[in-house]
């Protein structure tokens, strides 16, 4: 059996009239079966709800936040006491994705946050002062931090904060600065604002 060339245009024209209607069923029935996608596309843990600048009582020295409203995006580290190896490894990895971000470096300012008072020693701040100069120092108090916020402080020594004031997303030290990276230049390539 031979179709013709008018048959043929129409099974075309059919299929592709059909193809977008088809593809809204079969995503409608899998999305009512229960069926989600697994896996996500940000390397750190996004916060089911943001934790608020304001909530923090954060008292900074320099930079964005001293306003309450940053304008940039904020990668916000927490230290307990001094700086011990660790925190001077995720200061560099901090700080290698900021030249690593080049263009868009202005867009983003770095933070180190103690907990409970400024309890960085003289040879830190120094130290800080002369391989870090583009890096701006405060201190919370974690009395006055609710609860909910004081445990994920407590998890991990990175929050990025977007310009608004929203933490939105938390980081594990041990997270590879390359994902990192790959996350907070989504975040630029797909913000805005800041």
């Amino acid at each position: 059996m031979k179709i013709s060339k008018k048959n043929s245009g129409r099974i075309i024209a059919s299929l592709i009239f059909l193809t977008p209607i088809i593809v809204l069923i079969t995503s409608s029935a899998m999305f009512y079966s229960g069926y989600t996608p697994e896996g996500k596309v940000n390397k750190g843990t996004l916060l089911p709800e943001p934790i608020q600048l304001s909530d923090l009582a954060l008292k900074v020295d320099s930079g964005p936040l001293v306003n309450e409203f940053p304008g940039k995006w904020s990668v916000v580290q927490f230290v307990s006491g001094d700086c011990t190896e660790k925190c001077w490894d995720t200061l560099y990895t901090s700080r290698q994705i900021n030249i690593r971000l080049a263009k868009d470096s202005g867009r983003v300012v770095r933070y180190l946050i103690n907990i409970d008072s400024n309890n960085l020693s003289k040879a830190s701040m120094d130290k800080i002062t002369n391989e870090y100069p583009l890096l701006n120092t405060g201190s919370i108090n974690m009395d006055l931090v609710p609860p909910s916020v004081n445990e994920k402080l407590k998890d991990s020594p990175y929050i990025l904060f977007d310009p608004l004031g929203n933490g939105i997303l938390i980081y594990d030290s041990t997270l590879p600065s390359g994902e990192l990276l790959k996350d907070i230049k989504k975040v630029l390539q797909n913000s805005k604002i800041g």
